[in-house]
């Protein structure tokens, strides 16, 4: 009776182990877009996920938050997964301009605020663009600039690896000044130096969110700077992603992620 009584013990002891694992899993599985160890990555498509690589460095596209991956191309991403009946896995990579898909991990696709490059169409293949880069023009809040027309001719400043992603035409309406430092820039609308900025949306955003009543947005324009998700040449995904990235662009879903991560009012 001894016996049984130690071999039931052990039963309900392995049992009990069993059940841990199954709830450790269960909780790991159900929490989001946690980053992934990309040892033993695998192309899953045709099964129920979809793998996606991502540099998170670069709010507020993608950046790690308490242990997350989050952000506007994670919002995209997930929507993109919702429409394929797929979940995702994230996967954390190092990209870089030679636009090289890392040949160690299998992926799916890349998400990573990457400028489309039709240079690099031989290597790889974009998506139709999901994101074009928008410029603000920022002016001093309580000056007599009130409108972008009240800018004319007069200094703005720009960053210099900023200024070829904007129309030419459109800069010859200001006496531009070119910049290589950001904080140098503002400190000289600041103190009145230049009279106005045109700075990147993602990064006016956050400039205006840290400053309240210091700046004013005088007008958002468009840049010819877009942004694509990656594909390995001859991706069969391509084509799927591009007609759900029409759908969202179309029923509204897109704006309402757009917002979430650019509301500057």
């Amino acid at each position: 009776m001894f016996l049984n009584l130690k071999r039931k013990r052990k039963k309900v002891f392995i049992i009990n182990i069993f059940l841990i694992a199954a709830i450790i899993l269960a909780v790991i599985y159900s929490s989001g877009c946690k980053i992934s160890d990309s040892d033993n990555v695998s192309s899953s498509t045709a099964g129920d996920k979809i793998v996606i690589g991502c540099d998170a460095t670069y709010p507020p596209f993608e950046y790690v938050k308490e242990g997350n991956i989050e952000g506007f191309d994670i919002d995209i991403a997930l929507k993109i997964a919702e429409k394929m009946d797929k979940e995702i896995e994230i996967i954390p990579i190092k990209w870089d301009s030679t636009y090289q898909i890392p040949e160690d991990l299998q992926l799916d696709m890349i998400i990573s605020a990457i400028p489309i490059a039709r240079e690099k169409e031989d290597l790889i293949d974009f998506s139709s663009p999901y994101f074009v880069m928008e410029y603000m023009l920022i002016s001093l809040y309580e000056t007599d600039i009130i409108i972008k027309e009240d800018l004319e001719g007069k200094v703005v400043g720009i960053l210099e690896s900023d200024k070829k992603n904007l129309s030419e035409d459109y800069l010859l309406t200001y006496n531009i000044e070119e910049y290589n430092d950001v904080v140098i820039m503002f400190e000289d609308l600041r103190n009145k130096n230049i009279e106005g900025i045109l700075i990147s949306l993602p990064m006016g955003v956050s400039l205006i969110a840290e400053n309240n009543g210091i700046y004013s947005v005088l007008e958002v324009v468009k840049s010819n700077k877009e942004f694509g998700i990656v594909f390995r040449k001859g991706s069969a995904l391509k084509e799927e992603v591009d007609s759900i990235l029409e759908d969202i662009m179309g029923d509204g879903t897109y704006d309402e992620i757009y917002s979430k991560w650019f509301n500057y009012s």
